[in-house]
C-alpha cells in the first residue's frame, strides 16, 4: 500500500529553512493571545533546559528558540540506531537560527540536496512573550514528505503565526528521512537484543523529541501534561502511529491527522527484501561486516542507492515505518480493530481532492476506462471492474476524475474513516473533518482542495504550493481552524468560542464538518464507496 504514498513527498516542499520565518495574517483563535508589540518581556529569553541554557529571540510577540538539539548527530556508529539524548552543554547555546534538515534528495533535481545533512536532530519551540496565569497547551508538529523529504525547519511549518493567534506553544521536530530513517536488515535487527528491530528509525527520532518536549516544555511556558502530536501527510501518518506504539505511551494526550493514513505502513519482510537489494546496490554484500561497510559509505552513496520516484503509482522503492513487530506490533488496520492504541481526543480528515496534486506532479493521465481498469487492478488486483463500475466514467466525466476519486477515497478517505470508527468506537471523542476550499493563491491551478491545502489554513504561512498570503476572504476560514485546532489541543474538544458546532464522529451517524469559506456539517461522506474499499482494505 506504501506505494501510494510516496507522492505525499511533494508537500515536503512547501517551503525553505529559514532562521525566523513566519508571516501570517490568520489571526484570533481559542485561546488567550499573546501581548503585543512593546511590551516589556516578562518571560524569559534565556531558558533552562536539562541539556543547558538555550536563548531564543523575540520576534513580534513571540519567543522563538529555534534549532535546539535533541538528540546527538546520528552518524557514524550511531547510523541505523536508535537516537541517543543529546548531552549537556556548559555555555548558553544560541538558538536563533533552524537546524539543517535530514539528508534528501531535491525534490525537483532528484539529487542529493546540499543544505540537509546527517546531523538534523533539532527542534524549534515558538511561545508567548505574555506571561499566562497556567501553563499553556503545546502543539507538535511532525512533517510530511512521504518520510523522505521535508523539515521542520520548512518555512510553511514556522509555528508564529498558531502561536500568537491561539496563545499555545509550538513545537516542530526533524527527524531521520529515506534509507537513514527507515531501512531495515536482519543485521541490524540483531544487532542489540535489547531491542531486536530495525527500519523504524524516524520514528524512534520523534519520539525521543516527545520526549524531550515532556521534560522540559514546562521551562518555556507550556504544560507537560496537555501535549497534542499533529501532523500532514507523513506526519499524520507519524501521529497516528504514536498511538498505535506502545513504546510512545504517555508522552502525549491529544492528536490531529492530517491527511495521514494509519495504514500506511511496510511489511517487516517487504521491507527487509527491499534492504538487501540496498545492500546489494552499495556493494556492501560481498562478505564482512555488512553494518561496517555501510556505515563506512558517504552519505552522496547510501542516498544514490534506491532513489524513490514522484511517479508514485509505478515506483518499487518505499522507505516508509514498518510494521516491525515491536514498535509498531502488527498491521495497523489489525491494531485499529482490536482497540489497542493510546485513548486520546482526536481530530482526523482529508481534504476534498486528495489525489490531484500526485496525479498532476507525476503527469499520470488514465485516457479511457480500460486503462481505468488498469490502474484498478494494480491498485487491488481482482477488483478492478468493481472498481470501475463504482467509478464510472460517465458519472464522474471522464476516466481521468474517476482514477482521481477511486484513489482518493482508497488511499485517504476511507483509510482516515476507518480510523474515526475505531477510534470512536473505543470511546475517544472523535472528530472528522473534510476541507473543501480550493486556495485562491494556490501555484498550480485547477486542482481543488489538493493534499496539503489545509497546512497554510492550519499554521498560517505561505508556502510553495500556496504562495501568496491567505485573502480577505480566507482569513476567516484560518481563524476558524486555528480556534478548533487550538480549543482541542486545550481540552479535547474543537467546540466552544461562538464556532460552527462540530459534531463528534460516531459509526451510526458518521457526522463531519465541512472545511470551507463557510462552515457546514454533513453525514455519510463517500459512504458507498468507503464501504466498498472496507471490504478490500489495501
Amino acid at each position: 500500500m506504501s506505494a501510494l504514498f510516496l507522492a505525499l513527498s511533494l508537500t515536503a516542499c512547501d517551503g525553505g529553512n529559514e532562521a525566523t520565518g513566519g508571516a501570517a495574517r490568520a489571526g484570533g483563535a481559542g485561546g488567550g493571545g499573546a501581548g503585543g508589540t512593546g511590551e516589556v518581556s516578562l518571560r524569559p529569553l534565556v531558558v533552562d533546559t536539562a541539556e543547558g541554557k538555550v536563548e531564543g529571540t523575540l520576534i513580534d510577540s513571540t519567543r522563538a528558540f529555534l534549532g535546539i538539539p535533541f538528540a546527538e548527530p546520528p552518524t557514524g556508529d550511531l547510523r541505523w540506531k536508535p537516537p541517543v539524548p543529546h548531552a549537556a552543554w556548559t555555555d548558553t547555546l544560541p538558538a536563533n537560527k533552524k537546524g539543517r534538515a535530514c539528508t534528501q534528495a531535491n525534490a525537483l533535481t532528484g539529487k542529493l540536496d546540499g543544505a540537509s545533512g546527517e546531523d538534523c536532530l533539532f527542534l524549534n519551540v515558538w511561545a508567548p512573550e505574555k506571561p499566562s496565569s497556567s501553563a499553556l497547551p503545546v502543539l507538535v508538529w511532525i512533517h510530511g514528505g512521504a518520510f523522505v523529504l521535508g523539515s521542520g525547519s520548512d518555512a510553511a511549518y514556522d509555528g508564529k503565526a498558531f502561536s500568537e493567534a491561539t496563545g499555545t506553544v509550538v513545537v516542530s521536530i526533524n527527524y531521520r528521512l529515506g534509507p537513514l530513517g527507515f531501512l531495515a536488515l536482519p543485521e541490524l535487527k540483531g544487532e542489540d537484543s535489547a531491542h531486536p528491530t530495525s527500519g523504524n528509525y524516524g520514528l524512534l527520532d520523534q519520539r525521543l523529541a516527545l520526549s524531550w518536549v515532556k521534560a522540559n516544555i514546562a521551562a518555556f511556558g507550556g504544560d507537560a501534561g496537555n501535549v497534542t502530536i499533529f501532523g500532514e501527510s507523513a506526519g499524520g501518518i507519524s501521529t497516528c502511529l504514536h498511538m498505535l506504539s506502545p513504546g510512545s505511551k504517555g508522552l502525549f494526550d491529544r492528536a490531529i491527522l492530517e491527511s495521514g493514513p494509519c495504514d500506511a505502513v511496510d511489511p517487516e519482510e517487504q521491507a527487509m527484501a527491499q534492504g538487501a537489494t540496498f545492500v546489494s546496490a552499495l556493494g556492501c554484500d560481498a562478505g564482512g561486516d555488512v553494518l561496517a561497510c555501510l556505515r563506512d559509505k558517504p552519505v552522496e552513496e547510501v542516498m544514490a542507492a534506491l532513489p524513490t520516484s514522484s511517479d508514485f503509482l509505478n515506483s518499487d522503492v518505499s522507505w516508509f515505518p514498518i510494521a516491525d513487530g515491536l514498535e509498531i506490533p502488527a498491521p495497523p488496520g489489525e491494531l485499529l480493530a482490536a482497540g489497542k492504541f493510546e485513548k486520546v481526543p482526536v481530530i482526523l480528515g482529508t481534504n476534498a481532492d486528495e489525489a490531484t496534486l500526485f496525479f498532476t506532479l507525476a503527469n499520470t493521465v488514465v485516457a479511457d476506462e480500460n486503462e481505468l481498469l488498469a490502474l484498478s487492478e494494480a491498485m487491488v488486483p481482482g477488483h478492478g471492474e468493481e472498481i470501475v463500475a463504482l467509478y464510472p466514467p460517465a458519472e464522474y466525466g471522464s476516466a481521468q476524475e474517476s482514477a482521481l476519486a477511486a484513489v482518493a477515497d482508497a488511499g485517504f478517505v476511507c483509510p482516515t474513516r476507518r480510523a474515526a470508527r475505531a477510534f470512536s468506537g473505543a470511546g475517544m471523542p472523535t472528530y472528522l473533518y473534510q476541507f473543501t476550499h480550493a486556495p485562491e493563491g494556490a501555484l498550480l491551478g485547477g486542482l481543488g482542495a489538493f493534499h496539503s491545502a489545509e497546512i497554510a489554513f492550519v499554521l498560517g504561512n505561505p508556502g510553495q504550493l500556496t504562495p501568496k498570503p491567505l485573502s480577505d476572504e480566507e482569513i476567516p476560514l484560518s481563524q476558524a481552524i486555528m480556534g478548533y485546532w487550538s480549543r482541542h489541543a486545550d481540552k479535547g474538544d474543537p467546540n466552544g468560542d461562538g464556532a460552527p458546532e462540530w459534531p463528534a464522529f460516531s459509526a451510526a451517524g458518521d457526522e463531519n464538518i465541512v472545511l470551507d469559506l463557510t462552515i457546514s456539517k454533513q453525514t455519510g461522506l463517500r459512504k458507498q464507496e468507503c464501504d466498498f474499499w472496507d471490504t478490500v482494505a489495501l
